[in-house]
């Protein structure tokens, strides 16, 4: 598989913006990455203690988040 067949068509900043603002009551941004399993857990384990917020932090503005077809978030804005 190519590089450009793996970035995901979804962006960066959407993800990071809803990371920050709902990822703690509703672990929105992996609802936008449509990762719903993942997301319900981050809900329930409350970010995993907070590790999956720290994680999840570094992953998204290293650009190396996945959706849910495990393409890479890559691209910030259009």
């Amino acid at each position: 598989m190519s590089e450009v067949e793996n970035v995901s068509d979804k962006r960066i900043l959407p993800t990071f913006l809803l990371f920050i603002v709902l990822s703690w009551p509703l672990g929105a941004h992996r609802f936008f990455l449509k990762r719903y399993a993942s997301a319900i857990l981050f809900i329930i384990t409350i970010g995993g203690c907070g590790i999956w917020w720290i994680i999840d932090f570094i992953l998204i503005v290293t650009g190396s988040m996945k959706d849910d077809h495990g393409k890479v978030v890559k691209i910030w804005v259009d």
